[in-house]
């Protein structure tokens, strides 16, 4: 029966995660600016500094809570990206996958990317990414579009470039052709912009409490001066990495 194949492949992906579960010194940035807040210090990474240096707002909200419960951090940290990770591959096989065959299609893409097993750790904000955009999908592929399910997937889209900013450019295409396909483009424009309120709300707050609207690991990392040729070229070159 699918269930108890399901049932097999959660197994597997929880032995394979724990197996090669990791930290890397990237997401302490978080994690210092998660314990100045839950001591009281602010979202700051020194305590007399209004400076953001982490780039997922919501990936580090979201660590706040557990952290205030368990004081301790490696241990959270793994597990809050064990359980989110968890609860994606239930939903890609529960909620699109159909038949046997599709679970298994997918576990076997998911179980041998490197990309995807090593960073469903790391403390990085790909777990959360990585459910959005699955949450985003099953609504997606149920293809009734209307003005509400509009609003509701910008919303999924919203929180997603909330986790991480350039993520929007994975749900750009199909919330243009979600728009495209509701009967009133003009109420569905409007849909469309109010879906995105949260991260509106946060670049106000940003702004506000930082000065600027992005984190300052943009405007270090943007501004190195290598040609843009070079960076598309090294992409390139990670992506065949990654494939081989």
């Amino acid at each position: 029966p699918l269930y108890i194949v399901i049932v097999l492949v959660l197994l597997f992906f929880a032995i394979l995660f724990l197996r090669t579960a990791w930290l890397c010194d990237d997401a302490y940035i978080s994690f210092r600016t998660v314990d100045n807040a839950v001591n009281g210090y602010g979202l700051r990474w020194n305590v007399n500094e209004r400076v953001q240096a982490y780039t997922h707002p919501l990936w580090m909200f979201f660590h706040i809570p557990f952290y205030a419960i368990t004081k301790e951090m490696f241990l959270t940290g793994i597990f809050i990206s064990f359980g989110v990770s968890l609860l994606t591959i239930i939903l890609l096989l529960t909620g699109i996958a159909q038949n046997l065959a599709q679970v298994l299609i997918a576990t076997s893409i998911l179980g041998f990317s490197r990309a995807y097993i090593d960073f469903s750790s790391s403390g990085l904000e790909n777990p959360m990414s990585h459910l959005l955009l699955v949450i985003f999908m099953i609504v997606f592929l149920q293809q009734n579009f209307t003005t509400k399910r509009l609003l509701f997937l910008s919303f999924i889209a919203s929180l997603a470039t909330l986790n991480r900013q350039d993520c929007v450019l994975l749900y750009i295409p199909a919330l243009l052709y979600v728009w495209w396909k509701v009967e009133n483009r003009k109420w569905g424009f409007i849909y469309l912009c109010l879906g995105f309120t949260p991260l509106v709300l946060w670049e106000i707050f940003s702004i506000i409490y930082y000065g600027f609207p992005f984190p300052n690991t943009a405007y270090a990392k943007l501004g190195t001066g290598i040609w843009k040729t070079d960076l598309i070229k090294q992409g390139l070159w990670y992506y065949a990495f990654s494939w081989k």
